[in-house]
């Protein structure tokens, strides 16, 4: 039955790229263009290589920011999951360009299993307490019923990159002017995981940001209270935690700093703008916000995000010489595994195409997995619903321009409007 389901899947997706191709604007190259950077296109084009080429080797390295010697894409569910299960064989690299913006200390997501490794993520397990997020999610739902009051929102300046700024400010404890700190956290995240094609410009922009980040640290510190992450840290550190010395204090926080902000914004961004594309699937999410059911309107943000997740690829190069199944990759393969496809294989997902909430969680790959899963996926889970439960409660929601990056894969601007 997979062989069948994935061959209509196939059939399906060569007709949605066509139709795509066929109603997009411009030139050939163009509309072609426009169709495979859609995440409608993506899908499309990945049940293709499900059923046709579920491993496919490229000679070139894709990910040019990162040293590797040709890269290998993996559709299938099955693959997806073994290479992130196997830390070992395929490793993260984003380590060097993590140790630009920290100053020469790694930080645990570009680390792989060890002594340092988990030191680092113990010890930062160590400053978080069960009840944090309840002040948290109180200010974000605060903030958010401030940011809509009126009948139009921008979202990401009011609401969604705000919000997890005053999070940084409030519970991680970084004091730093606002705005200044949502550019800053998302020119180095984009430098660490989105730079693809290794641009000088993004490069430059990390590094003025993270010199502006690491001295909002430093100066922090004295002023950081028992409420703070980055005030336990201080104190953890005084009484002899080694992975909260100077350099620790600067690298962890940091680190967690760069991972708040960019993807809570642009996952808050890509749900509601996924959620616009299905009025019947908004007609219902806006049903459970107005009676204030965050759980039932995160089970419709995650499915969203199934559709347009943050990140549709995760990469990781192999070790050394290895195998994925009968195939064969070697050692300094970059290897994409393919997240998107993972949540749309028709083997393991039942009716993928159809947008169904409240799925198994494990169905879902937005965060990575095992090792290096997001750390801050529990906040993630919690604050999004928090955030934008309020906005899907609008009537009439509707959206008067598309999210805009302005050059950039992370929204500055999405304008909406309701009533």
């Amino acid at each position: 039955m997979s062989w069948f389901s994935r061959f209509q899947a196939a059939i399906d997706g060569v007709a949605g790229i066509g139709a795509g191709v066929i109603a997009a604007k411009g030139g050939v190259k163009a509309r072609i263009a426009a169709v495979l950077t859609s995440p409608a296109g993506q899908r499309d084009a990945m049940a293709v290589l499900r059923f046709a080429k579920p491993r496919l080797h490229l000679k070139q390295n894709l990910i040019r920011c990162y040293e590797a010697d040709g890269s290998l894409l993996l559709t299938r569910a099955a693959d997806f999951h073994a290479v992130i299960e196997r830390q070992a064989d395929f490793e993260v690299v984003y380590g060097p360009r993590m140790r630009m913006l920290t100053g020469g200390r790694d930080f645990f997501l570009g680390m792989q299993d060890g002594a340092d490794y988990r030191r680092d993520t113990d010890a930062m397990r160590s400053i978080v307490k069960a009840d944090d997020l309840v002040p948290v999610l109180a200010m974000a739902r605060a903030e958010a019923a401030t940011a809509l009051a009126g009948t139009s929102a921008d979202l990401p300046p009011m609401l969604s990159a705000r919000i997890p700024a005053l999070m940084v400010q409030q519970y991680f404890g970084v004091q730093m002017e606002t705005e200044q700190l949502i550019a800053d956290a998302t020119a180095m995240f984009h430098f660490l995981f989105s730079d693809l094609q290794a641009d000088p410009k993004v490069t430059a922009a990390a590094m003025a940001a993270k010199d502006r980040v690491n001295a909002a640290i430093d100066a922090s510190k004295s002023g950081a209270g028992p409420e703070t992450l980055l005030g336990r840290a201080v104190r953890a550190g005084a009484a002899g935690n080694s992975a909260f010395d100077a350099d620790g204090i600067r690298a962890n926080i940091i680190g967690i700093v760069i991972g708040a902000i960019p993807t809570l914004s642009k996952a808050s961004c890509l749900a509601v703008e996924e959620l616009l594309r299905r009025p019947a699937a908004l007609a219902k999410a806006r049903t459970l916000a107005a009676a204030g059911d965050e759980a039932g309107v995160a089970d419709h943000l995650w499915e969203a995000l199934r559709f347009s997740p943050v990140n549709p690829i995760l990469y990781r190069r192999a070790h050394t010489d290895t195998r994925i199944g009968e195939t064969e990759v070697a050692a300094g393969t970059m290897v994409l595994a393919a997240n998107l496809s993972a949540m749309f294989d028709e083997a393991v997902v039942p009716h993928p195409n159809r947008f169904i909430p409240g799925r198994p969680w494990g169905v879902y790959a937005l965060w990575g997995e095992g090792l290096h899963l997001c750390w801050g996926d529990r906040i993630n889970k919690a604050i999004l619903p928090a955030m934008l439960t309020p906005l899907l409660a609008k009537p009439g929601l509707r959206q008067i321009s598309a999210p805009d990056g302005e050059g950039t894969p992370f929204p500055r601007h999405y304008r909406l409007a309701w009533g």
